[in-house]
């Protein structure tokens, strides 16, 4: 191996261990099952406020026996502008079966099904995000809770209460 790839296989180390040390600050993960009982979360996501675009992404697991259609919707107050698309490989090598998404609706889901749904959302005024806000999945047919994703935003420190919570 010569003195220009170890070279660069240091600086790749180097970027990768500054990168992975960072968190970016409008951003949040969730991680919940998809079923007929109303789901699951492991735990809250929390996003700090004054901000004027958040990304989150929530990954769920299809638990049988549920099967079906479901809508996606972000609830709460203040009402905020989102977006929500479903995360697709680059290149389908046909692992993973993925059901089809369209206007906020994911369509034949199936029992063992994984989902990586990502949600910008553009609060309409960026320190008026606060509060609570739910990334919520309801069977279409039913309209009956699947999963119920919280997000919390939190306050800048000093409108803060004891728990972190806007006032």
């Amino acid at each position: 191996m010569g003195l220009k790839h170890i070279i660069f296989f240091i600086l790749a180390v180097g970027i990768s261990l500054l990168g992975s040390a960072y968190r970016w600050g409008d951003s949040a993960h969730s991680i919940g099952l998809i079923h007929t009982n109303g789901g699951r979360v492991k735990h809250p996501s929390f996003l700090k406020s004054g901000k004027s675009r958040y990304a989150f992404i929530s990954t769920a697991t299809v638990m049988p026996p549920y099967s079906g259609d479901a809508r996606l919707v972000l609830e709460g107050e203040p009402e905020m502008d989102y977006e929500l698309s479903l995360s697709r490989p680059i290149v389908d090598l046909g692992f993973r079966r993925l059901p089809k998404f369209d206007n906020n609706v994911l369509y034949d889901l199936t029992p063992r099904d994984r989902l990586a749904i990502w949600i910008v959302i553009k609060p309409k005024d960026k320190d008026a995000a606060c509060g609570k806000q739910t990334l919520a999945f309801y069977d279409t047919k039913t309209s009956r809770p699947l999963l119920r994703v919280p997000m919390i935003f939190r306050g800048k420190e000093d409108s803060q209460d004891a728990y972190g919570c806007c006032r």
